[in-house]
Order: C-alpha cells, then sequence, then structure tokens
C-alpha cells in the first residue's frame, strides 16, 4: 500500500518515519489495505502516533537538557581552567603596576574633581587647552577615557584597567582633560601638561 492511498483512506498524515511502521503492521495484518485502515481508524492508530510522537519530544527534550546541562558543566570547567593558567602565567610573568605609563591622575582624585568640577563640552576643552599650552585648538582632539598599565619582566604592558573621563574644570589648579595633538598624547593635569604614555 502507497502512504497516499493510506492518507486518502484514513485522513491521517504521517511522517516518512511514521508510515515505515505502519506499512510494517500493515504486512502483519490480515486483510486488505481497505480493512486496515478501517482498523486503524477503530483502533484509535492516529491517536496512538500522536502519543508516540508526543513520547518523542518528552525523550528528545529531556536528551537536549542532559546535552545542555553537561555543555554548561564543561564550560564552567573550562572557564576555571583558562582563570588557573591565567593566574599561573601572571605570576610566572611578574606584572606590576606600571610608573610613568598611562594616566598620570589616580582615578579617586579624578572622581573628587569630577564631583566638585564642571564637565566641559570639548570645545571649551580645546579653548582651555590652547589658553593655557599654546596648542593650536584644531589640531587638539580630547579624549574621554584613560587607563593604568601593568608592566611584567618582559617589560611588556598591558592595561590594567579603564575609565570614562570627560574633561572637567574646577579651578585653575584643579582641573583634568585627556587629549591627543600632532601624534603626541597628553593629560592636562591641575594646570600642568603631561605626556600620557603607553
Amino acid at each position: 500500500m502507497m502512504m497516499s492511498e493510506f492518507v486518502e483512506r484514513t485522513g491521517f498524515q504521517p511522517t516518512a518515519d511514521e508510515y515505515e511502521q505502519i506499512e510494517d503492521a500493515y504486512y502483519n495484518f490480515d486483510g486488505d489495505k481497505d480493512a486496515f485502515c478501517k482498523a486503524f481508524v477503530e483502533q484509535g492508530g492516529e491517536l496512538k502516533i500522536y502519543k508516540a510522537r508526543a513520547d518523542e519530544i518528552a525523550r528528545l527534550r529531556s536528551q537536549m537538557l542532559e546535552v545542555e546541562k553537561q555543555l554548561k558543566k564543561d564550560v564552567a570547567d573550562r572557564d576555571r581552567r583558562i582563570e588557573e593558567l591565567t593566574a599561573e602565567l601572571d605570576r610566572e610573568l611578574e606584572w606590576k603596576p606600571s610608573t610613568g605609563t598611562g594616566t598620570n591622575m589616580e582615578q579617586s582624585r579624578y572622581e573628587k574633581l569630577a564631583s566638585s568640577g564642571r564637565v566641559m563640552t570639548d570645545e571649551e576643552a580645546k579653548a582651555f587647552i590652547a589658553d593655557e599650552c599654546g596648542f593650536a585648538p584644531e589640531k587638539i582632539r580630547i579624549l574621554h577615557e584613560a587607563s593604568t598599565y601593568e608592566v611584567n619582566k618582559h617589560l611588556r604592558l598591558r592595561v590594567a584597567a579603564t575609565f570614562d573621563r570627560a574633561p572637567v574644570y574646577d579651578a585653575t589648579d584643579w582641573n583634568y582633560v585627556r587629549f591627543d595633538c600632532a601624534s603626541f598624547m597628553y593629560e592636562l593635569v591641575n594646570g600642568e601638561l603631561q605626556f600620557y604614555c603607553c
């Protein structure tokens, strides 16, 4: 019996895999295709297949949850191992805070300044730098972040922390601007021009 004949007689559309099982049952059935299809309908064959589908979905869902659980465990184990190896490598390389690189103002002091001072626009900051340091305003590029660095025993640098920093003015000796000009990196810290190196 062809699947189309089965569908026409029962009104039920099985999947290809389901039809293979139906066909096996038909070959073991003592009767013709009409009798088989009638028995299929009367004996709740469609409901049995729906139940088998639901059971298979539940089995696959359970299997999927187990796989997901194992995957999460594997990822956690891998991440923990990466952390261990990274810490071991860091100890071997003897990383320590670098002096003379990155920002020249501690973050705690910047936060204190920002809480009492006025945030400048980039244009205001350019004008301030031009007045204080004599740079051409059109060559100044205001930057809004600064970093601290660490150095290892091979004198290689890496970023230790990065901070969002808007230009701030409170007084001529209490201010901060991070900027680049003509391929050089600077900070204006409390009215003093300092190189920003990285």
